[in-house]
């Protein structure tokens, strides 16, 4: 097969063109690597070695990169490229002739006849980072010398003023050199096949990163530059180092290689397998390969970050995304283990919102989570049978989640007279637009939320069904009857006359007809809580207003808080985050909608493969093979944000998979 992203050189060396585009690494643990595809890191987030001392949060950053140097026919040639002021140095960018992720990033640099090779890739379940270096062209062996710069802080700061480590080097005769940041620290050991290593400098560099410059935070860094690492490489004899946190000494990089092939090769396979005619579909592969870098280890469990490089992981976000990354990869076993793990932190009828970045204790501010929470038990059992698993525990919590709704939930959470779901307190935001800027909430929605209630008439559905297969015949009555009575509530309370469509929040000061995506999910749930006419015009009006070439909008033009773009410090990002701003991962439901609404037939499925073009063409730009958080609402439509966020991919994958088995069955 071909490679997933395969860049050639005129991109290559191209200093703006090259340093938009980033490549992600993830093992498992809420670890990372990421950079661009020159090695320039442009953000404080790039690095070789970004660790979780808790997983899958607590992360610092321990290895940001190495200088490379090419030493032909007497003469050092740098293959790296930095910035250490506002000019880039184009050194090592030169000479790259190729990048590619095959599945992995490799770099392929040419200086006179010799062209040598880079590959790096990260091991699963481990703070483990290999880099080899091999003769891909050329007789004769070449030395290559390398240098780590390190350091140790958390991922979301920089150390502007080189402060001091106390820190321990050692060396060992098992070929390890040992570095050690502080006494509390975990050790980074370096194991190689260097023919010698040059004394530590311990000196500091200065590293500019533009994109913080960009975003209004402190742009320069200072990394701690260790030791010298001197390799002769072979034709028949890569030179290899491995950066690790762990104490013992590792296999061969070699057979570390192909066990991580190995790995990958699983999603080319899986490709296949989910493909209806058995084929392989590069979109399917790069999707699923995207999706596999957010599911990580939470003590016994599993959770899914929410996106690289910044967030941890998120109840909501892992509820919405769970069918593209568990389900639709027959990762079953995975699937129930993370339902189960968010329910260990279940309580008050809420699943958490988040666990910060750290060993604080999970936030529940959310309306939706638990909602979201039944949908995917839902789609579990569509896809499993797994009908013990519904009797015991899940429908146990789905009737606990549901009377904690109607009784009362913590945040003002409650049913109504009206048998609607109304919540929200001053102070906090409880929807997925939770923007919130020096203790102000920006979009605060308190009330009912027309996404909420289409929710929570589906819960009941689900409640309902699930009551029936588990011969509860009152149980089964009882929720239907009540979801009627939503169902009834909705269309009359909701439903905007004059515009045509969807009232997006009914509050105390009466019902808000700002055109927002968050009406889409009427029309697009399993169990949809509108049909018909009024259905056709609520798609009309998010095509009209909402619909970009890489998702809905958040807002429609127009709007007196409409922004085109979202930018500058973080006051006009959290102004600008859902006020216009398009999140892809909406495009997910617009397609269920326009199924919904048109029909599940080939000239809808065709209508819905043109719209997700873009987004499956954005996998070859921005972080190769991912999706991006948000894009700016006006065009370009510049990404933003995030660089791979979980629920873009899965929605996404979701989206291609649902309208490509029906293109295949038509």
């Amino acid at each position: 097969m071909n490679p997933i992203i395969d860049i050639d050189a005129e991109i290559c060396q191209d200093a703006g063109m090259a340093m938009e585009l980033e490549w992600l690494l993830t093992n498992g643990l809420g670890g990372f690597a990421c950079s661009t595809i020159t090695g320039c890191n442009t953000r404080k987030y790039h690095g070789l070695l970004n660790i979780a001392l808790t997983p899958p949060t607590n992360r610092r950053l321990l290895l940001a990169k190495y200088d490379e140097a090419l030493i032909y026919e007497g003469s050092s040639f740098p293959l790296d490229t930095n910035l250490h002021t506002l000019d880039t140095e184009m050194t090592g960018q030169r000479f790259l002739m190729n990048f590619r992720l095959d599945p992995f990033p490799i770099f392929t640099y040419s200086i006179g006849d010799v062209e040598i090779e880079k590959r790096l890739f990260m091991i699963q379940g481990e703070n483990t980072i290999v880099v080899r270096y091999r003769i891909i062209s050329g007789d004769e062996p070449v030395e290559i010398h390398v240098t780590p710069f390190v350091t140790y802080r958390d991922i979301h700061k920089v150390n502007p003023n080189g402060l001091s480590l106390d820190m321990t080097v050692d060396e060992t005769e098992n070929g390890r050199f040992r570095f050690r940041p502080t006494a509390n620290a975990p050790s980074l050991n370096f194991f190689h096949n260097a023919k010698s290593i040059e004394k530590p400098e311990y000196t500091w560099a200065r590293f500019h990163y533009p994109l913080e410059e960009e975003l209004g935070y402190e742009p320069d860094d200072f990394l701690l530059r260790l030791c010298k690492f001197s390799f002769i490489i072979k034709k028949d004899e890569p030179a290899w180092i491995i950066a690790t946190t762990n104490e013992e000494t590792p296999p061969p990089a070699l057979s570390l290689d192909r066990e991580q092939l190995r790995r990958a090769q699983i999603f080319e396979m899986k490709a296949r397998e989910i493909h209806p005619k058995n084929e392989t579909d590069i979109n399917i592969v790069r999707l699923l390969r995207a999706a596999d870098s957010f599911i990580v280890k939470r003590g016994n469990g599993i959770s899914v970050i929410a996106g690289y490089p910044w967030f941890t992981d998120w109840g909501r976000d892992a509820m919405i995304s769970f069918r593209g990354l568990f389900l639709e990869s027959g990762r079953f076993e995975e699937a129930r283990t993370l339902l189960l793990s968010f329910l260990s932190h279940y309580k008050d009828g809420l699943i958490p919102n988040t666990f910060p970045d750290g060993e604080a204790a999970p936030l529940y501010n959310t309306i939706d989570a638990s909602l979201w929470f039944i949908h995917a038990v839902y789609e579990y059992y569509q896809a499993t049978k797994d009908l013990d698993a519904i009797r015991t525990p899940f429908m146990e919590v789905i009737k606990d989640i549901i009377q904690h709704y109607i009784k009362g939930a913590p945040f003002g959470i409650g049913q109504d007279s009206d048998s609607l779901i109304s919540g929200g307190e001053e102070g906090w935001q409880l929807t997925w637009m939770d923007a919130k800027v020096d203790g102000k909430v920006i979009t605060p929605r308190i009330g009912k939320n027309v996404e909420i209630n289409a929710l929570w008439y589906h819960a009941l559905r689900v409640a309902a069904i699930f009551s029936d297969l588990l011969d509860d015949e009152d149980a089964f009555a009882a929720y239907g009857l009540h979801a009627e009575k939503v169902k009834q509530s909705f269309e009359e309370n909701f439903w905007f006359e004059d515009g045509g469509y969807l009232y997006d929040t009914l509050g105390s000061n009466g019902a808000d007809p700002s055109i927002r995506p968050n009406q889409v999910f009427a029309l697009s749930l399993p169990h949809p809580v509108i049909n018909g006419s009024k259905a056709e015009s609520v798609l009309a009006t998010l095509e009209r207003f909402l619909l970009t070439p890489y998702g809905l909008r958040s807002l429609a033009p127009g709007h007196p808080d409409y922004k085109k773009r979202y930018q500058g410090n973080l006051f006009s990002r959290d102004m600008a985050y859902h006020q216009g701003t398009v999140w892809p991962w909406l495009i997910g439901a617009y397609i269920d909608a326009l199924l919904h609404v048109k029909g599940a037939n080939r000239t809808s499925a065709e209508e819905g493969m043109e719209i997700i073009q873009p987004l499956l063409q954005h996998l070859e730009t921005a972080c190769l093979g991912s999706v991006s958080e948000i894009f700016d609402a006006e065009p370009p439509h510049a990404p933003r944000g995030c660089f791979a966020q979980a629920w873009s991919v899965a929605e996404l994958l979701r989206a291609y998979m649902k309208l490509t088995r029906i293109l295949q069955a038509t």
